[in-house]
């Protein structure tokens, strides 16, 4: 094999699509990981895909701005990859904030070790407990298989449309933000019931102290509602990630 110019900017492009993928895809995104291991785990999968597509036929734009244009477009693509996944674990943290505000666990946050901001407490457990679906339901590679299909059917510096990302990212969002209320509904509806509840016992027993004596409570019966319901949350991982993959194989016009 020779490693001419056209080689050597196919490879480019590979990599900065695949740099792009793993700033934004969960587990490698966290402030955990390392800019090394996620520079060399690009690099890896840059060099062995180029080796395997060769992408010798990749025009090499003629001006500084061309080039720059291509390299943006690989970037954009890169980052539609990895934050479609992204998104759907999102979906999952979204569904937890919406149950700590319903439960009584609002006020109570961690950090979480991914991006270095509070969350409150369901939505840590929910998108640790997405993430370890994603991993063992072989998500990440599903990923890579994307990303390698996405390669073949749109070559480095050509194809993508940003107007279709762009409209692919909007309704990924909207679909997202319908899976964390479908996630959170069953439990949401049982933390409905308790409140009527207790608005008819303190109806009932107005010198109880309701408030006093059914925050506890409350926060019990949703603990216990949250772990009935958790095959809801790894069936939510599943369709989170069907949805992304189906968005993914229609931007890069993947069949199959």
């Amino acid at each position: 094999m020779t490693f001419d110019e056209a080689f050597i900017w196919g490879f480019f492009l590979v990599f900065a699509r695949s740099g792009a993928m793993f700033l934004t895809t969960p587990f490698f995104n966290a402030q955990a990981t390392p800019v090394s291991v996620r520079v060399m785990a690009a690099l890896a999968v840059s060099a062995s895909l180029t080796v395997a597509l060769r992408p010798a036929g990749v025009p090499i734009p003629a001006d500084l701005y061309g080039m720059a244009a291509a390299v943006l477009v690989e970037v954009v693509a890169g980052v539609m990859l990895g934050m479609f996944v992204s998104l759907a674990m999102a979906a999952l943290q979204m569904a937890g904030a919406f149950l700590d505000l319903q439960i009584g666990l609002g006020m109570s946050q961690v950090i979480n070790p991914a991006t270095g901001v509070p969350v409150t407490l369901l939505s840590q457990f929910k998108y640790l407990l997405g993430l370890v679906v994603l991993l063992a339901s072989d998500g990440h590679h599903v990923l890579l298989r994307a990303f390698a299909a996405s390669l073949s059917t749109t070559p480095g510096g050509s194809g993508l449309s940003l107007a279709d990302a762009t409209d692919s990212f909007v309704a990924m969002i909207g679909e997202m933000s319908l899976l964390a209320v479908q996630i959170a509904a069953p439990v949401l509806a049982i933390m409905i019931v308790v409140d009527a509840a207790f608005g008819l016992v303190n109806k009932a027993v107005p010198q109880m102290p309701v408030m006093l004596v059914g925050m506890p409570a409350k926060i019990s019966l949703g603990l216990i509602a949250v772990s009935v319901t958790l095959p809801v949350v790894v069936s939510g991982v599943g369709s989170g990630l069907d949805v992304a993959f189906r968005h993914l194989s229609e931007l890069f016009r993947v069949q199959g």
